[in-house]
């Protein structure tokens, strides 16, 4: 089994609140969109695959992680705040790059 980083399974994904899955597909359409996820569930999922087997976790000055993992051109990027989902959006290279850069700050794992 491969060594999964942050939240272990998908049943310690508690704290993935369903007012934040309604507000990434809600605010975040885009996301929903590309990725092909239509209801809270789906989204779930595919925010515990990124947050269980990241590609990359970055942490910045205030201690918030972010996990990501990239498909195609894009990166799935989750914020998580004290073992919390706060949000899930899509970033390009160019805005990876630029956080990569200037925020995060190092790489826990």
């Amino acid at each position: 089994m491969k060594m999964r980083l942050g939240i272990k399974t998908l049943s310690d994904m508690a704290n993935i609140s369903d007012d934040v899955l309604k507000h990434v597909l809600r605010r975040h359409r885009d996301f929903a969109r590309i990725l092909g996820v239509e209801s809270v569930e789906e989204l779930r999922r595919v925010i515990a695959d990124v947050v269980e087997i990241p590609d990359e976790v970055y942490v910045d000055l205030f201690d918030i992680k972010y996990f990501l993992k990239k498909i195609n051109e894009l990166y799935v990027n989750v914020i998580v705040v004290n073992d919390t989902v706060k949000t899930a959006y899509l970033i390009g290279s160019k805005t990876y790059h630029r956080l990569r850069e200037r925020k995060w700050v190092r790489r826990p794992y």
